[in-house]
């Protein structure tokens, strides 16, 4: 079975927003086994919305849209899909109440354009919204599902949870088995080196073998049929028994998470101290919930002023070798040991970009130090020439870097 999604907004166009709810529709309904045929991005507005609709109704077994479903004028894809389906617009009295009630609980007053999004279509499967306002509105013609959802991401989510949850009962799929891990430390090409015979092996089954790189990660993906699951269950395990210096878990895992059940399961703490990188691991780790069983806060020394006296590095070894070396972020990661009372500290410096290099140590250039309660270990990586990449890149090298030293996998070079 197919399916289109189609993103509703001039925001989007212009890019004041990136759309990350394809991406997401997407994940879900190729679990179900429902191949996505096209991803497609219009204005929002009546000829726009009438013309991808002709386009895509006739082409596809599942439509989404989102976009286009907020209280205001500008939001009009309620209305355009009303019309269009030869439909009419009703109140919806259990829908009102809710409306009401989310703003009682947020204690925000309630206006009267707020009560137009209890008004439906009449003959569409009204999904309701329990995280916001707009209704979810679900349409079937000629054989082709609609579903319209909202744009909001963590609203359009809940409401997709719904809808496959229901396709899955109604419809025939899932006919498609995927498994996906996590890989972190390795190129995309350096890793499909190691597993060539491996990828030789499901590929003689029909099974498919994808990788999907992102700054400093990859995930490597099989799919096959519903009835080559144990076989996919079995590679996966392989993959994750033979090469954990490389794979840290399944689809959904994080280095992050990774990091912190480690650090709780030792009964050992964690701080950072930051230069290039502004506070960026500290943001990353505190992203997970209880993170502060295990993380106990950081230090961002941007300048060698502060890296002097807030951290206390020597100033001899700053004019000896210069912020961006493996002496400097060794005495950041020693020093914050002991500064912020942890067990592990995890140190960097180095030039972004896209000033700053030099023919030594050029942009990308990044060191990083970890201190543990026995040793302190450095590492010289190089990364691009774009800021914002090597940033990122650099967060994820210093949470891997220490990955593999709590797992004992950590040979220096």
């Amino acid at each position: 079975m197919d399916a289109i999604i189609i993103t509703i907004g001039d925001e989007i166009l212009v890019g004041q927003t990136v759309d990350t709810n394809s991406a997401h529709i997407a994940k879900k309904l190729n679990l179900l086994g429902i191949s996505i045929k096209e991803i497609v991005s219009i204005s929002d507005t009546a000829p726009h919305i009438k013309k991808a609709l002709d386009q895509a109704i006739d082409n596809c077994d599942f439509l989404i849209l989102t976009g286009g479903l907020g209280p205001t004028n500008d939001d009009i894809t309620k209305t355009v899909l009303t019309d269009y389906f030869e439909d009419e617009l009703v109140m919806y009295p259990e829908i009102l109440v809710r409306i009401k009630t989310y703003f009682e609980r947020f204690n925000k007053p309630f206006l009267e354009v707020n009560a137009l999004q209890a008004m439906l279509p009449k003959r569409a499967k009204i999904i309701e919204n329990d995280l916001g306002t707009a209704s979810g509105m679900w349409f079937k013609e000629k054989g082709c599902q609609i579903l319209s959802l909202p744009g909001v991401p963590y609203e359009m989510k809940g409401l997709l949870e719904k809808f496959t949850a229901a396709i899955s009962t109604e419809f025939e799929v899932g006919n498609f088995y995927h498994r996906t891990v996590q890989v972190i430390g390795i190129g995309e090409s350096y890793f499909a080196q190691k597993l060539e015979d491996w990828e030789a092996k499901n590929r003689n089954e029909d099974i498919s073998v994808s990788y999907l790189p992102s700054v400093g990660t990859l995930k490597l993906r099989l799919t096959g049929r519903l009835d080559q699951k144990e076989v996919i269950d079995e590679r996966i395990l392989y993959l994750i028994n033979n090469y954990s210096k490389y794979v840290i878990g399944g689809e959904f895992e994080t280095i992050e998470k990774v990091i912190g059940n480690l650090l709780v399961q030792g009964k050992k703490t964690l701080g950072t101290i930051e230069s290039c990188t502004g506070g960026s691991i500290a943001k990353k780790i505190v992203s997970i919930s209880g993170s502060s069983e295990f993380y106990l806060g950081s230090i961002v020394s941007y300048t060698n002023k502060l890296k002097e006296e807030l951290v206390g590095v020597k100033k001899e070894t700053l004019i000896a070798n210069g912020a961006v070396s493996g002496p400097v972020v060794a005495e950041m990661a020693e020093n914050g040991r002991e500064k912020l009372g942890i067990d592990y500290c995890i140190s960097v410096s180095g030039i972004a970009g896209p000033t700053g290099g030099t023919s030594e140590k050029p942009v990308g250039t990044v060191w990083i130090g970890i201190a543990t309660p026995e040793k302190t270990h450095s590492k010289q990586f190089n990364f691009g020439l774009n800021r914002e990449r090597n940033i990122q890149a650099s967060v994820l090298a210093a949470l891997n870097f220490l990955r593999l030293i709590l797992t004992d996998q950590y040979q220096p070079e």
